[in-house]
């Protein structure tokens, strides 16, 4: 069952916007300049819908080659995976072959963050989603305006997990 503290994986290439997201749900000032997540950085984010408190652990995986290695571990328990892209053409066909490789290991719900709609040249989540073949959110993590958005989206697709966990243990038990 997946319960209140339920795990959040943020995963991509690195410089997709993996931290700026984390950064965003916390509600943190935006660091323009990257800084390159080391391993992982892990988050818990607090919620509250309807008047019921909701925290979610956010595991921020550093996207780098020398850390995927690790991703095989600490992919495990997941509720919920956010698969990160910054929308250019590249990195969507990287993400493809990442999700190809890791998607089965995952055992949770995915959604796709199409991340960096403001620059040009970006693929649409649309279309994002047709590639990758998951749910797909357009996003501008560096703009703190999104900060509701983005935590309505965790928010939502938690729910849904916990949702669909509690529905199958009534129907187990």
């Amino acid at each position: 069952m997946i319960e209140n503290g339920s795990k959040c994986i943020l995963i991509g290439e690195g410089g997709v916007g993996k931290s700026s997201l984390l950064r965003l749900l916390q509600g943190k000032e935006i660091q323009i300049q990257r800084i390159p997540t080391i391993g992982v950085d892990v988050e818990k984010i607090d919620f509250v819908d309807s008047g019921n408190p909701l925290s979610v652990m956010i595991w921020d995986f550093g996207g780098q080659i020398r850390f995927q290695f690790l991703w095989d571990e600490w992919i495990k328990g997941s509720g919920l995976t956010v698969i990160v892209t910054d929308s250019s053409e590249q990195n969507v066909n990287a993400t493809k072959h990442m999700l190809e490789k890791y998607g089965a290991k995952l055992g949770s719900d995915i959604i796709a963050i199409a991340n960096k709609q403001d620059l040009v040249g970006s693929l649409t989540p649309e279309e994002v989603s047709r590639r990758l073949g998951v749910k797909t959110y357009g996003m501008v993590a560096i703009k703190r305006s999104n900060m509701e958005a983005m935590r309505d989206i965790i928010l939502h697709q938690t729910k849904k997990e916990i949702s669909f966990a509690d529905s199958a243990i009534m129907t187990t038990e």
